[in-house]
């Protein structure tokens, strides 16, 4: 849908008339009462202030007669404010003139051009400190427009509503526990009337034959009849009662609910907003941020009727002015270097809301650029001291990308007022997921960039996983979570000292949620295993928790000044039964996760605990099998001495003592199969087991190997963690 830029510029003079009259009245009331409050500087900053403001709602607005007004008669207030002039009492006349033929073009009518330029040049020959005449041509002031549909409400009332409504909304969800346990308790009662019926015929029976029993027994069946009616009656009663207020505490569990969601839907009403809010101003900074880099753009807006609560757009126009402004700086060329690479000499900007669920959406940013200088990146992380060389060499394509959220990294060449100083991009990250949402990057060279910001459409209330874990219930945000899984244990594996899982052909490091907030973990069964799917900065990783409780609509509490920002959680709820859950922060979940130490399914596969590991020794001449042997040998809890092939690992036998031996078969100078037959025949290492790990996997080499004195041949190609663990454990 392309932008109707005349309804967007209604939406602008509305905007606008709906802010200069506010700030109209306040100047009126400072001018008027001029005498009353003398020349104080508060007074005069106070006047300056809301005559700069009306000149940037104007230029916004596109309101050019208004803006050349203010911007004379800012200049003036600007020079008193320094003080380079005094505010004379002419003067203070000149600004009340200055105001009525403000006012009268804010009311919409028309004003002589001459009269403007006379005003205009008034201002600035008193300016100047010229004495000026007053101008003789100045409307009156035209009375204020009233709107008696508007209320003017205090946003921090509008908070306070808010606060209230979610206070109704959670009684509503107690309210509808209580209606739920009362029904339960109603319908208890039942089983045992049908067994009161049941028993009434016999002690009906039983009455009626009381007398022909003997006398001595008469008197105690008497009491216990007695007593039983009566608890019969009791019952009956306690019945009666349980199934009133049963069906009590349900229309009071409806009218809350239906009072709670009229007002709720009332309070969204006043909180939603279209995309279109969002929107305004965003097209004139463009074409300045263009004009200034020497640059030309086109900005195309999509989405602008998707309602979405006002304060997530509040702090959206922060992130969509960075990512505009990094698109214009970082992204698009100039003319002369679009056309060059054969492109159009106009850049393209896109934006774009569309609502992705029920109760999420996205905002997607794109520009049709340079893309990304992944390079230029790695280059700039290294010199700031971010990453090592190292480090940097192992990134992957996508982890390189996402070094343009680190703080204080920038590939600007140059701090400018537009970009530069590196915060930019951390800013906008942590803003995404302070809201409850993620945020992706697509970049491709010479094809552009795309920012993809995934956010819940409410902030009041959103949907959360809610998991059990060392007997305590979490939240975690929905939108974090890619997939809930249930595993067999078997599917874990070791890799570089760090357990995983492999997911849909890609390798995924998983962590206990225990581990990673630092509470017990209990021993890992060898049945299914529940585990999360999540999705952070474009990393995806899988937590194990214990269960999976489902999910659910929660109301996200803060935690309050004192704890304004607690490592690992966002918020908390509260549930319908006044359980007060935590709400997991996904983002440093993760950072935790990675500064975890070691972990509790490493420990407990570790062999032979409170004993000294055994020391194994691999002879192998591939750099990457060698290390990826010793990253599973050391991650099981052994002591791991590696060689480049046969004859090193030999000298390795002779100076140090080992309880195993890992070889490879295929090795210059010394291969496995000699390697092991020089063992057998050594009589100090005769009984050191042999492990052979060979691509030669026929029946004759299988045999040859034996033959060597091989305590175990594992193939290549099928070659499992698990089995070289287990050969190991048998063998030691």
């Amino acid at each position: 849908m392309s932008l109707d830029r005349e309804a967007l510029r209604q939406r602008l003079l509305a905007s606008f008339r709906a802010e200069a009259a506010e700030r109209l009245g306040a100047l009126g009331d400072l001018l008027a009462n001029w005498r009353e409050s003398a020349a104080s500087e508060e007074a005069i900053e106070s006047l300056f202030r809301e005559v700069h403001s009306i000149k940037g709602a104007s230029r916004a607005a596109g309101v050019a007669e208004i803006e050349q007004l203010c911007h004379a008669w800012e200049s003036l207030l600007s020079a008193v404010r320094h003080g380079d002039l005094a505010l004379t009492p002419a003067r203070v006349e000149l600004c009340r003139l200055a105001l009525r033929m403000v006012q009268h073009l804010h009311a919409g009518q028309a004003v002589e051009r001459h009269d403007l330029m006379q005003m205009i040049d008034s201002l600035d020959d008193s300016t100047q400190g010229i004495e000026v005449d007053l101008p003789s041509v100045v409307p009156e002031a035209p009375e204020p427009p009233r709107d008696a549909a508007r209320v003017k409400v205090a946003a921090e009332h509008l908070e306070a509503l808010l606060y209230h409504g979610e206070v109704l909304l959670q009684h509503k969800l107690e309210a509808q526990a209580h209606a739920r346990s009362l029904r339960e308790h109603a319908q208890s009662f039942e089983p045992q009337k049908t067994r009161q019926m049941l028993a009434s015929g016999a002690l009906r029976t039983l009455r009626d034959n009381l007398s022909d029993m003997p006398a001595s027994t008469q008197e105690g069946l008497k009491l216990l009849l007695d007593h039983l009616d009566w608890s019969m009656a009791q019952l009956d009663r306690l019945h009666f009662g349980a199934t009133r207020l049963a069906r009590d505490g349900n229309h009071t569990a409806l009218g809350l609910a239906q009072l709670s969601d009229t007002l709720n839907t009332e309070l969204q009403t006043l909180l939603l907003l279209s995309g279109s809010s969002l929107y305004e101003g965003m097209p004139s900074m463009v074409q300045d941020l263009a004009s200034q880099a020497g640059k030309r753009a086109d900005l195309h807006l999509r989405g602008e009727s998707l309602q979405v609560d006002k304060r997530i757009l509040d702090e959206l126009r922060t992130v969509l002015t960075h990512l505009l402004r990094n698109a214009i700086d970082h992204g698009l060329e100039t003319p002369d270097q679009r056309l060059a690479n054969g492109k159009g000499p106009v850049g393209s900007l896109e934006v774009e809301l569309f609502q992705e669920s029920a109760d999420r959406f996205e905002l997607r940013v794109g520009d049709d650029g340079r893309g990304i200088d992944v390079q230029r990146l790695k280059a700039k992380a290294l010199d700031a001291g971010l990453m090592t060389q190292v480090q940097v060499e192992a990134l992957s394509e996508r982890d390189a990308l996402g070094l343009v959220f680190a703080s204080g990294l920038s590939t600007s060449r140059m701090i400018t007022d537009i970009s530069g100083r590196g915060l930019g991009m951390a800013i906008v990250q942590e803003t995404v997921e302070r809201l409850g949402g993620r945020i992706e990057l697509e970049s491709n060279p010479g094809s552009g960039t795309c920012f993809h910001l995934h956010l819940p459409l409410s902030l009041s209330t959103f949907r959360a996983v809610m998991v059990r874990n060392a007997e305590r219930v979490f939240a975690v945000p929905a939108l974090a979570v890619e997939r809930c899984l249930r595993l067999p244990a078997t599917v874990i594996r070791t890799l570089e000292n760090r357990p995983t899982i492999t997911h849909e052909g890609e390798v995924l490091p998983l962590w206990p949620l225990g581990d990673v907030l630092g509470l017990p973990q209990p021993a890992m069964g060898q049945d299914e295993q529940t585990m999360l799917l999540l999705k952070v900065r474009g990393e995806r990783f899988v937590l194990l928790v214990d269960e999976l409780l489902g999910d659910q609509e929660i109301i996200v509490k803060s935690l309050g000044r004192q704890l304004v920002r607690v490592r690992n959680l966002m918020g908390a709820a509260q549930l319908g039964d006044g359980q007060l859950v935590p709400i997991l922060h996904p983002g440093d979940l993760y950072r935790s996760a990675q500064q975890a130490e070691g972990s509790s399914l490493s420990q407990q596969s570790r062999p032979r605990e409170g004993r000294t590991a055994q020391r194994l020794l691999i002879a192998e001449d591939s750099f990457t099998s060698r290390g990826l042997l010793k990253a599973i040998l050391e991650a099981a809890g052994y002591r791991v001495t590696t060689a480049n092939d046969g004859l090193e690992a030999w000298n390795a036998l002779k100076q140090g003592q080992f309880d195993l031996l890992v070889s490879d078969v295929e090795m210059p100078r010394l291969d496995g199969f000699t390697l092991t037959s020089r063992i057998r025949a050594d009589r100090e290492l005769a009984e050191l087991p042999v492990v052979l790990v060979t691509a030669l996997h026929s029946a004759e080499d299988r045999a040859r190997g034996l033959d060597a004195g091989a305590s175990a041949y594992l193939a290549k190609s099928g070659f499992e963690q698990d089995s070289l663990l287990d050969a190991i454990r048998r063998l030691i």
